[in-house]
């Protein structure tokens, strides 16, 4: 028992002089690793700000910024391995980091999938900071965009934050892609008033409202000839980035225009007819 005790106390003894005296290479060595993370992060924020005014595209840069970050960071982990003598195996590690890359990729799929997405969003973008989207029933204004979410803000404020894997798995509308935007509404008159004269009313309105757009041509038409009304669809165009999106001011402006020159000129606007009929017993 003694002697396994004695061979026990050589061991430790042996272990922590071979510690000894690879302390000053390991400290070396975690200094080397520390101080190039710290560099690794300047150099990061730099770059970015310089592919940043080169692109003039937030996530393309952040893409960029990443995988040069990736790479410096492998390069460093490779040198640091090499100063406490395992040179011979960093060669190993690097052969098995395809492996080590499918089996993380693996485990965290929802952000590789997020990372994935936005990686194809750089390359082929759907919209831009500052578009008018809509997504899974939100609808807002693109303010941040990263290889890993969008950030958009309601028109009630809200910031909400969508993966990008969502943004492309399902359909997205751009409201704002060319800044041009067609908006609708109708309008029912009596059938006793003179249709024709109405639609002429209403388009004379739309040519001579400041920012309804005349190419494409607004129009007023017959749009159905329903129960107690004849529905007159009217619709014009009009530039986003000339008036707040999505454009309900001067939507609520053409419509109270509208209304209030056609009752102004005697027309009717009714409401829906219920016809009673009295049975006789």
């Amino acid at each position: 028992m003694s002697e396994q005790i004695e061979l026990f106390k050589a061991s430790i003894n042996k272990s922590w002089q071979n510690f000894y005296e690879a302390m000053p290479t390991l400290l070396f060595a975690m200094l080397v690793f520390g101080l190039g993370l710290l560099l690794i992060k300047k150099f990061k924020s730099f770059a970015y700000i310089i592919i940043d005014k080169k692109s003039k595209d937030p996530l393309v840069s952040d893409f960029l910024v990443n995988v040069i970050s990736l790479v410096l960071t492998i390069f460093l982990l490779v040198i640091s391995l090499s100063i406490l003598g395992f040179g011979e195996i960093t060669d190993k590690i690097l052969a098995g980091a395809g492996i080590t890359t499918f089996i993380i990729g693996f485990a965290l799929k929802d952000i590789g999938e997020n990372f994935l997405s936005g990686i194809i969003m750089a390359f082929k973008r759907p919209f831009r900071i500052g578009d008018l989207i809509e997504i899974n029933n939100f609808k807002g204004k693109v303010t941040n965009m990263s290889l890993r979410e969008t950030l958009i803000k309601t028109l009630d404020g809200k910031e909400v934050f969508i993966p990008n894997g969502m943004v492309t798995k399902n359909g997205l509308i751009n409201y704002t892609l060319d800044d041009l935007l067609r908006t609708d509404f109708s309008i029912g008159l009596d059938y006793n008033d003179d249709t024709a004269k109405a639609i002429d009313i209403i388009e004379d309105i739309l040519k001579n409202k400041e920012g309804v757009l005349q190419n494409p041509e607004p129009y007023a038409v017959i749009d159905e000839l329903a129960t107690s009304t004849v529905n007159v669809k009217v619709s014009y165009w009009y530039m986003t980035n000339n008036i707040k999106v999505p454009g309900t001011k001067l939507r609520s402006q053409i419509m109270y225009s509208v209304f209030k020159t056609l009752m102004e000129k005697g027309f009717g606007l009714p409401s829906d007819i219920v016809e009673v009929k009295m049975l006789e017993k």
